[in-house]
């Protein structure tokens, strides 16, 4: 199983499961009560698209305040989870808060894209973008980045561009992506019509239409 958001490092780390032999059966995608509007739960519908690209089934599972870990194991158990892969990249307290919950459960962690705490995140961006993942930038936080940010396409100027004011990957939740290809989407999202959303101090898209459009 497979931490899933439809943003680019959970893509990506599912991409390095499948290239070092690394068993993903299933993707999770979490649902949460935060008092403000979420990104990705906004357009789940995009997530569950990219997961049908992708070829692998998607779990829902809601997640209550102070029972994230007795919800997550209970699903473990039932569908006899033995690897949980993650995306996370630099921020220790993350990886910790996984490495537990593996430990409770008796399922190996696979972090694939961890550069240890603190580390660049420069590097795995810029791989990601060689290795094909197209990835929207969808939410951004104000007044860390500029409005003109969001609904950007990552190429390697614009990782340039947020390394000088954030860490790259976002990591410290500056910025959220949802991706639109991959080299292991069999076809491409294409967006047609999207909303924003202004919410305390998040700018966010909400997509209203995409269509799936065949890779040549």
């Amino acid at each position: 199983m497979a931490f899933f958001s439809g943003g680019k490092d959970s893509v990506f780390a599912v991409m390095k499961a499948r290239q070092n032999g690394v068993p993903v059966d299933c993707l999770l995608f979490n649902t949460h009560e935060f008092p403000s509007p979420n990104v990705h739960e906004i357009n789940s519908g995009l997530v569950k698209a990219m997961a049908d690209l992708i070829g692998l089934p998607l779990q829902v599972l809601h997640l209550e305040p102070g029972k994230e870990h007795a919800l997550l194991a209970d699903l473990f158990s039932k569908l006899d989870i033995g690897v949980v892969t993650v995306g996370n990249i630099n921020v220790k307290d993350q990886l910790e808060w996984y490495e537990q919950l593996c430990d409770e459960t008796g399922a190996a962690l696979y972090a694939p894209l961890w550069v240890g705490a603190g580390g660049s995140s420069l590097p795995t961006l810029m791989d990601q973008i060689a290795s094909g993942v197209n990835a929207m930038i969808c939410s951004i936080k104000q007044p860390v980045l500029p409005a003109e940010f969001l609904g950007r396409v990552i190429d390697p100027g614009l990782a340039g561009a947020l390394a000088n004011l954030i860490d790259p990957c976002g990591e410290g939740g500056e910025y959220h992506t949802l991706v639109l290809d991959a080299p292991i989407m069999s076809g491409r999202l294409v967006i047609d019509k999207y909303s924003t959303i202004e919410s305390g101090d998040r700018l966010m898209l909400a997509v209203e239409k995409f269509m799936v459009e065949a890779k040549k």
